[in-house]
């Protein structure tokens, strides 16, 4: 028969594991968070200096088809943005999850940028950030005007 003393520290050891495990649980995935909003923030640095370069290496291989070369994301994206001197900040974050499925871990971002353009003053707009995990760099798998699933 085991006895009340050994029951209650049995009962602690497991309570200080579940503890442990959780609080390493937290911190890995605010550190994955942290590392998603600092890929925006970089994509969006590099957008309001019109890098096509610097953006283009952010984004993953599928975002770079859509667009289909450096060039054309240039000349059809950020020529337009330059035009209209478009500068984004982040202001907000809505929603935040990280998942990983099959191998692939991506991210998904409901944010406001506070938008500033020529002649149009500044506005708050939502998005939503897709972003893939490639090796150990968050890369841009789309960004979209609105709340997208």
């Amino acid at each position: 028969m085991i006895s009340k003393k050994k029951i209650l520290i049995i009962a602690i050891v497991v309570v200080a594991v579940v503890v442990v495990a959780g609080v390493y649980f937290m911190q890995s995935f605010s550190a994955s968070f942290a590392e998603v909003e600092d890929a925006i923030k970089t994509f969006l640095t590099k957008l309001n200096s019109y890098d096509a370069a610097g953006t283009w290496a952010l984004m993953s291989p599928d975002l770079q088809n859509f667009y289909g070369t450096q060039e054309d994301f240039k000349s059809d994206i950020l020529d337009g943005f330059e035009q209209s001197s478009w500068h984004a900040d982040l202001t907000n974050i809505s929603s935040k999850s990280i998942e990983t499925k099959s191998g692939v871990t991506t991210a998904r971002f409901v944010v406001t940028l506070q938008i500033t353009e020529e002649d149009m003053g500044a506005r708050g707009e939502t998005y939503t950030f897709k972003l893939v995990k490639i090796g150990d760099q968050w890369k841009i798998d789309d960004w979209l005007v609105g709340v997208w699933d």
